[in-house]
């Protein structure tokens, strides 16, 4: 059988960096408008499922049109409990979120909410009940749900629950036997019905080429007045090696590092091609280092 696991579009609380779980949402403008260029291909008689929640409600209806649809809310969000609708720099004070980010975070409970190992022990309930159902499906959720899935799925992968957290709109495709319980996935970042005329666009008008992980605790960890394009593909910038050929604003410290905490280059939304442009100096740096 085959299970496809969506992420919502965009919400308001996305583009403001804010704990959203059991807050019922819906879709931001700029949410809606990503999900016209993407595009699943899935075949007739599947189950569609969402978490009942607002955000994904509307993006099943975006992607796979007027369908009947169940509601399952074992795959809602993780409860953020009095932190849900706040942005960490308004916590970042707050003893009690000090106390739920220290030590073991999947442990750790938010007042008011439940911890990571709640919310994935109820999650892999619901997912263990559309397995053993048999039939392909659809299911529109969460990241924070479809990254706790994939992590105890995938666990020999060695990836935490926050590297298999997908874009808005994004997720993966599994291929599973219900008998033997063997797992097989595919990124949906890879399929290429997602957008049938990227090949006529720009680089920077492309999906492949921006990413956030507003999730990060550093997010945005260069000043900036536009977080909205702030890209977060190149997290360590690959141009660093090229020293004082990188083309970006820093200085040499007197260690000889360089400080680079003025530079945007490789967090602007059309910095790609220039980004790749560079990788021919790189390869010959490496044909050196060999």
């Amino acid at each position: 059988m085959r299970i496809w696991l969506i992420r919502h579009g965009m919400t308001e609380a996305n583009e403001h960096r804010l704990y959203c779980g059991s807050t019922d949402l819906p879709l931001s403008e700029q949410g809606r408008k990503q999900l016209k260029s993407v595009h699943y291909a899935v075949p007739h008689g599947v189950r569609f499922i969402t978490s009942g929640m607002h955000r994904c409600d509307e993006t099943m209806a975006l992607l796979f049109g007027n369908v009947e649809r169940e509601v399952i809310p074992g795959f809602r969000e993780i409860d953020f409990g009095a932190f849900e609708m706040h942005s960490y720099e308004e916590l970042k004070d707050d003893p009690a979120y000090q106390a739920w980010l220290a030590g073991d975070n999947e442990k750790n409970v938010p007042p008011g909410g439940e911890s990571g190992e709640q919310m994935t022990a109820r999650v892999l309930r619901a997912f263990d009940a559309v397995v053993s159902d048999g039939r392909d499906a659809v299911i529109v959720t969460h990241g924070g749900v479809i990254a706790a899935t994939m992590a105890s799925l995938f666990s020999h992968e060695g990836r935490s629950r926050y590297d298999w957290q997908p874009r808005p709109g994004r997720g993966y495709e599994l291929e599973i036997d219900p008998v033997r319980r063997v797992e097989i996935y595919k990124d949906l970042e890879e399929d290429s019905t997602m957008s049938s005329d990227w090949r006529n666009k720009k680089p920077e008008e492309c999906n492949y080429s921006f990413t956030q992980h507003t999730a990060c605790e550093f997010f945005p960890c260069h000043k900036t007045d536009k977080p909205e394009d702030f890209n977060c593909l190149f997290c360590y910038c690959p141009l660093y090696t090229l020293g004082s050929k990188c083309g970006g604003n820093f200085v040499y410290l007197e260690n000889g590092h360089k400080d680079c905490s003025n530079c945007l280059v490789p967090h602007r939304r059309s910095s790609y091609s220039y980004i790749i442009s560079k990788y021919p100096e790189l390869a010959e740096l490496a044909k050196k280092n060999r």
